[in-house]
């Protein structure tokens, strides 16, 4: 797994798809009204994997769980995230909810990727 992290809109997308060669076909993007997902996707690229985390946390799952459990399906995926632990602590208890779990699985999946990379205005820094 190759794990891409950094502020929105700093161009991790973009690194994604020159380094990788990837194709607008090879890849998912997560909305944050997608629901509790049951499977991983096919594509592989998943784009906006903390969109994914908020769906799972207003439907009431556990997005660590789910990625612990269904870590196998993400071994060869590219996984692009917002980093959204900077700022002001957020006001509601979702958005708080929200925030600890996308760092949880920002740990996790830099844990178990085999390359990680944090993109910052346009520059990819390679961490792992």
């Amino acid at each position: 797994m190759v794990f891409i992290y950094g502020g929105a809109y700093q161009g991790k997308l973009d690194y994604a798809r020159e380094a990788f060669k990837l194709k607008e076909g090879d890849i998912y993007a997560y909305a944050a009204d997608d629901g509790a997902a049951e499977r991983v996707p096919e594509q592989k690229c998943l784009c906006g994997f903390h969109l994914f985390v908020l769906s799972q946390i207003r439907a009431g799952c556990d997005p660590l769980a789910f990625i612990t459990k269904n870590k196998g399906a993400f071994k060869d995926k590219i996984v692009v995230a917002d980093d959204i632990s900077c700022g002001v602590v957020p006001m509601g208890a979702i958005n708080r909810e929200w925030r600890e779990a996308a760092g949880r699985c920002a740990a996790f999946l830099s844990q178990n990727a085999d390359e990680v990379w944090r993109v910052f205005c346009g520059i990819p820094t390679r961490i792992k």
